[in-house]
C-alpha cells in the first residue's frame, strides 16, 4: 500500500514514540516519506536506531534514540537532544503503549494497571510536557494513539482500558488547553492490528472471532493503514480539526 504524500511534511520535524516496531515503525517511516525529518524514541533504542537507518536508506531524515517514556526527566533530557538534532519538533506521535489482560482478582491486577497508566496515559503526558514549548514555537500538531478500548471495554480489559480511556480524555482536554497556543491536538483509536503486540489476541480463536463479529470489514488492519490518518491529523489537511479520536478500526465501533 502505498500512502506517500511527497512533500506534505517538507520542513517539519516529527517525534515519534514506541517506534521499534509495528504501528510506531510504520507512522516513522510514513511520516519521513512525506517529507519530515523523524525522531524515532523507544525502550528498545537499538531498535528504533534500526528503523531510523531505513529510513535515512531510502533517503529520509531520522534519528533513533532509547527512551523510557514513563519517566519523565528521561521525557525532558530527550527534548533538548531533540532540538539539537533537527531543531524544535513540530509532530508528536505518542504511539507507545503496552497492554495487560489481567483480572481484578489476579495478583498483578494493580501492578499492570500502574504499568499501563505509567506508560500509555503519563507517557503522553510526559512527552507533551517536554516538547510544549518546541510545539508552540512551531503551531505544533499532537497525535496520541488511542484504542478501541478508549470507547469499550472487554474481558480482562480493566487496567488497559482504563489507561486508553484517559488518552482521549487526554486527547479532548489539551486541544482545549493548547489550542490558544496554535497547537491542535487529536488521536487515533486503533482496532485489531497485525503487530507483536497482538499477536496474543490474532492466536486466540475466540477472541478474534469475538472481534471479528464486531468488524464489518471482517479482517485485522495492519500497521501501514495507520499511516494515512496520522498524516492527515499531524498535516494542514486537518487544519480545523483538534480533540478528535478517530477511530481506525474496521468498523468495529459502528455496533
Amino acid at each position: 500500500m502505498d500512502i506517500r504524500v511527497p512533500g506534505l511534511l517538507d520542513g517539519e520535524v516529527a517525534v515519534v514514540t514506541g517506534a521499534a516496531q509495528g504501528n510506531g515503525a510504520a507512522i516513522a517511516k510514513g511520516l519521513a516519506e512525506s517529507g519530515a525529518a523523524v525522531l524515532l524514541c523507544d525502550m528498545n533504542g537499538k531498535g528504533a536506531a534500526a528503523v531510523a537507518a531505513e529510513i535515512e536508506a531510502t533517503g529520509g531524515k531520522a534519528r533513533g534514540f532509547a527512551l523510557d517514556v514513563s519517566d519523565r526527566d528521561a521525557c525532558a533530557g530527550f527534548a533538548q537532544e531533540a532540538k539539537a538534532v533537527f531543531g524544535d519538533v513540530s509532530i508528536l506521535v505518542n504511539n507507545a503503549g503496552i497492554t495487560r489482560r489481567t483480572a481484578p482478582e489476579e495478583p498483578s491486577f494493580l501492578n499492570d494497571l500502574d504499568a499501563q497508566l505509567s506508560v500509555n496515559l503519563k507517557g503522553s503526558a510526559h512527552m507533551v510536557v517536554a516538547l510544549l514549548d518546541q510545539l508552540e514555537a512551531t503551531a505544533g500538531r499532537i497525535v496520541n494513539l488511542g484504542s478501541i478500548a478508549s470507547f469499550v471495554a472487554y474481558k480482562n480489559s480493566a487496567s488497559y482500558a482504563a489507561s486508553k480511556g484517559g488518552v482521549i480524555q487526554l486527547t479532548k482536554a489539551l486541544a482545549c488547553d493548547l489550542s490558544g497556543r496554535g497547537i491542535r491536538v487529536n488521536g487515533i483509536a486503533p482496532g485489531v492490528i497485525a503487530t507483536p503486540m497482538t499477536e496474543g489476541t490474532r492466536a486466540n480463536a475466540q477472541a478474534m472471532e469475538r472481534f471479528m463479529s464486531h468488524t464489518p470489514m471482517g479482517r485485522v488492519g495492519t500497521p501501514e493503514e495507520l499511516v494515512g490518518p496520522v498524516l492527515f491529523l499531524a498535516s494542514k489537511l486537518s487544519s480545523y480539526v483538534t480533540g478528535v479520536m478517530l477511530p481506525v478500526d474496521g468498523g468495529y465501533l459502528t455496533n
